[in-house]
């Protein structure tokens, strides 16, 4: 890369990092002066050392320091990456849940039949797909409808769609559809963390939905089940909202410690953003709410990213191994790797997919073998609609919709099927 151009998004990249972590920091503030932040104190331990970790950055003189506090910050972003996966395994997990608490939900709360002949709505659904205007947006609809459709064909006729699906990545390149199979099954249950019961809180909602009985399921375990949900649900949005917010500015944090050396920036501004980022590790270490009254901080860094996001983001021509970091780091998918993966030129080819497609059918049964009917069901239907979309035309599409809604002949669970299809046409 040209000197001068590689200066200049050095330059930009430390400060639009620099200015977004001061505005984070400061919405963290605002967070913690509120008491709107309902986390655990061992998820505020991230937070805490995280600010001790920008105090020794803003330490001038401190070469030795600096290196051990950027080796540090290294360790925490690694440690809250594996916090978000233990979090995302039970999104996953709650999500299968709400599938079977939604098709049940009819036993106990009656609620207005549909208006519609399982026909009739499967030829509106795709009517209103037919009506989107690119093809993401249909797919995007078409796999939200898939998901919402009751699950009645038998074990080998779902493990030959996944086969059929699946065969759909050959010739894609093998490594990433290696990604999709492991996040495939993440989301099913599959492949779930160790460590999950340390979450306390969010681990008992989940004991409590996986030991209900739902095909005898009563009134009351109904409501302990929906209350659990709620809960978990409640706890995780929190959870990972503070995740998300100590996350970027981890991000951004790292982009000064890959570039405070080598940028070259106006010495009053750089003051400025040292000012500002004191003053609120200040209030937040006093527990001083006064700072939210004087409201400066936010409007001194106004103006600032805007300046300079699109040298931030444009990309270079060559490797550079400090640009290619700072790409990753603003990239906006949070929790990936700093550090670039080899390339792997693997085809997936037939014979490939067919070896993978088997070991996930095997590991697959191996789940249900535990499991509640009403349960495996809703991991079918997860299954079902994460693979590729292989229907023909719009008729057969049609056709698979209304199929599912007839052949299910438990009435509550398709009446609460239709409801939640009806609510993809408003």
């Amino acid at each position: 890369m040209e000197s001068r151009t590689r200066k200049k998004r050095i330059w930009a990249s430390y400060r639009y990092c620099f200015a977004r972590l001061v505005l984070q920091l400061w919405l963290y503030y605002e967070e913690s002066m509120d008491n709107l932040t309902q986390v655990s104190m061992e998820d505020m331990a991230f937070g805490e050392e995280l600010t001790q970790i920008i105090r020794r950055f803003l330490e001038e003189n401190q070469e030795d320091g600096t290196e051990e506090a950027f080796r540090q910050l290294k360790g925490l972003r690694d440690r809250i990456i594996g916090r978000v996966e233990l979090l995302t395994a039970f999104s996953d997990c709650f999500q299968i849940y709400e599938y079977v608490l939604n098709r049940v939900e009819r036993r106990f709360l009656p609620g207005k039949p549909s208006s519609h002949t399982p026909k009739q709505l499967a030829s509106l659904l795709v009517e209103s797909m037919a009506s989107m205007e690119s093809p993401a947006e249909r797919n995007g609809r078409l796999r939200d409808i898939t998901a919402q459709l009751p699950i009645r064909f038998t074990r080998k006729k779902f493990y030959s769609m996944v086969m059929e699906r699946l065969s759909s990545y050959g010739g894609l390149n093998r490594e990433n559809v290696e990604d999709y199979l492991y996040m495939l099954k993440s989301s099913v249950m599959l492949k779930l963390p160790q460590g999950m019961e340390e979450e306390r809180e969010l681990y008992e909602q989940l004991e409590c939905l996986c030991q209900a009985q739902y095909r005898d399921l009563k009134r009351e375990d109904f409501d302990r089940c929906t209350e659990a949900l709620v809960e978990g649900t409640r706890l995780l949005s929190a959870k990972m909202d503070y995740y998300v917010s100590v996350e970027q500015m981890v991000n951004d944090l790292y982009v000064l410690f890959l570039t405070d050396n080598e940028k070259v920036t106006d010495a009053g501004e750089d003051m400025k953003f040292r000012s500002c980022t004191e003053n609120i590790l200040d209030a937040l270490q006093m527990g001083d709410g006064e700072l939210l009254n004087k409201n400066k901080i936010p409007g001194e860094m106004e103006g600032i990213q805007e300046a300079v996001i699109d040298l931030v983001m444009a990309a270079g021509t060559e490797r550079d191994p400090i640009l290619d970091q700072v790409d990753r780091l603003v990239s906006g998918s949070l929790f990936m790797s700093v550090e670039a993966k080899e390339a792997c030129c693997q085809e997936a080819d037939r014979q490939w997919l067919d070896k993978e497609g088997t070991k996930l059918c095997e590991e697959l049964e191996g789940l249900f073998a535990g499991m509640q009917k009403a349960v495996v069901r809703a991991v079918m239907a997860k299954v079902i609609s994460s693979l590729p979309i292989v229907f023909r035309d719009s008729q057969e599409v049609e056709e698979y919709i209304c199929a599912s809604l007839e052949s299910c002949t438990d009435a509550a669970e398709r009446e609460a099927s239709m409801e939640l299809l009806e609510q993809e046409l408003t």
